[in-house]
């Protein structure tokens, strides 16, 4: 069932039911099934990976954003107009 479980969370980018299942992971009873859960961990850690480097990407883009939103921010002193 965890095997299920951890390949559904995978496929539909579940990031914090892998991390659930990671911490919960059972005694497997055959070699198979430690052979598919090492595979589906190396799989589910290169995703992460990925989602690491598109996070890192779209922050550095807000920032490119904000700065240059403030570079061209008009900064004009407020003066004050008295008409006696």
């Amino acid at each position: 069932m965890w095997l299920k479980n951890f390949k559904t969370a995978i496929i539909l980018k579940e990031f914090t039911t892998i991390d659930v299942l990671i911490e919960q992971m059972p005694q497997m009873d055959s070699l198979a099934q430690m052979e598919e859960a090492a595979y589906l961990l190396h799989h589910a850690k290169e995703l992460l990976e990925a989602e690491q480097i598109i996070t890192l990407h779209t922050l550095q883009q807000l920032k490119n954003t904000l700065d240059f939103l403030k570079a061209t921010e008009n900064r004009a002193t407020p003066t004050i107009n008295i008409k006696l």
